[in-house]
């Protein structure tokens, strides 16, 4: 069964539009996203490298994350991506939402989370995620730089994490 997003305008408000994912967008609407970024106790961010599969962005690294289905919060879309793509059960108590904005046709809700997970826990869904790692600040600033990470999704929010996680040490 083919997945349905609601669709929102351009203010990021829901309309009484569906459309089947697959189909082209119409002009002047979009749909949700939901990312999160995850990070452990010594300040290192859990990436993943997308899939050589993907039809969009293959081979990069990202944070965890994917489009949010008709009947579903942004919250439950975390939940909901981070079992799929890893097989770890999510502190979603723990979920802070940092930002929200457009990009492209998608409205994303980005959050954060501080969880320790042994990456020997994870399993990967291969039609998704190639690998995973623990990287720092740093390594994802490079990756991004150099064009190996996600566009459209670490300038939004590596200010929030230097400044939230990196100097003050919590959330």
């Amino acid at each position: 069964m083919a997945e349905i997003w609601d669709l929102l305008d351009e203010k990021g408000n829901e309309t009484s539009e569906t459309m089947q994912v697959g189909e082209a967008i119409p002009e002047g609407r979009y749909h949700k996203g939901a990312d999160v970024w995850i990070v452990n106790a010594k300040n290192q961010i859990l990436i993943q490298k997308r899939s050589p599969n993907k039809r969009l962005s293959p081979n990069v690294w990202a944070m965890t994350g994917g489009s949010v289905i008709k009947g579903e919060t942004s919250l439950q879309t975390i939940e909901r991506e981070v079992l799929e793509e890893l097989g770890i059960k999510l502190n979603v108590q723990d979920l802070q939402l940092i930002t929200t904005y457009q990009t492209g046709d998608v409205w994303l809700d980005e959050y954060v989370v501080r969880q320790e997970i042994d990456l020997h826990d994870i399993v990967m869904q291969e039609t998704e995620v190639s690998k995973v790692k623990w990287a720092t600040y740093e390594e994802i600033d490079e990756l991004f730089e150099k064009g190996q990470f996600l566009k459209n999704r670490w300038e939004f929010v590596r200010d929030f994490i230097l400044t939230n996680f990196l100097h003050i040490g919590k959330i």
